[in-house]
């Protein structure tokens, strides 16, 4: 029987290790382990082919049904502003304004306008001529994409 002298003596703890690294080789192997094995095991089956249809430009809203075709024309040189038509007639921005709020008084529906820019017209101008749309009541717009040329 162990005496009453041992049962009392300290019990010494070990002091922590200042660098404790952890060995991380065998679940490093074992991740490419799992890896190999699903790799091996998995079928490779590519994805039917889908048959996806050819974008229109414009296929969502129709020219027809629209209010007005406001045709913006690229600026001759750097210093003019871009030019506007309607039915190829020219019109400035107080013009095209007074045009849309009277249309807009007169149709209980709303006015649709289509916008339709050549490619060299400058951003500033379009987004100038669509805050001028955006403030009068009960027109919407949109814009048309010219197809590109291969």
């Amino acid at each position: 029987m162990a005496s009453a002298e041992e049962d009392e003596l300290p019990v010494r703890k070990r002091p922590p290790a200042e660098n404790a690294d952890v060995d991380i080789t065998p679940m490093i192997d074992m991740t490419f382990q799992l890896l190999i094995f699903f790799m091996v095991t998995s079928t490779m089956q590519g994805n039917p082919p889908a048959i996806v249809p050819r974008s229109v430009s414009g296929g969502s809203t129709e020219l027809g049904k629209m209010s007005f075709n406001l045709v913006i024309k690229a600026p001759v040189d750097e210093v003019s502003d871009p030019a506007m038509e309607i039915e190829k007639k020219p019109i400035t921005l107080e013009e095209l304004r007074e045009r849309l709020a009277e249309a807009s008084e007169a149709s209980p529906n709303g006015v649709e306008i289509m916008i339709l820019g050549d490619r060299d017209v400058p951003n500033r101008f379009t987004s100038e001529v669509e805050s001028m749309i955006s403030e009068i009541t009960n027109v919407g717009f949109h814009y048309a994409v010219e197809d590109r040329r291969d």
